[in-house]
């Protein structure tokens, strides 16, 4: 892998739910590619396992764009990749 590969790779988030701070870095997350079916995304208080929204939405198309700090979980279903703005 290149570093130019690693650094995308480390700025990238895929399908999933991962921890902010532990797995993803905080900041400004766009999809990297406009969303063509409906998907699902969330932001969640870490450890609540889901039960505490912050925010969340269903898209149906466009390139949305979430914002992540630290003490988060963001859950990425059928979105694509977000990449790091």
């Amino acid at each position: 892998m290149t570093v130019v590969e690693q650094q995308v790779a480390a700025n990238s988030i895929g399908e999933g739910t991962w921890t902010v701070g532990v797995d993803i870095e905080p900041g400004t997350y766009r999809t990297a590619e406009a969303v063509t079916q409906q998907c699902y995304w969330g932001i969640y208080r870490s450890g609540s396992n889901g039960s505490d929204i912050i925010d969340n939405d269903i898209v149906n198309g466009g390139f949305p764009t979430v914002q992540l700090s630290e003490g988060q979980d963001f859950e990425n279903n059928r979105c694509g990749t977000f990449v790091k703005q």
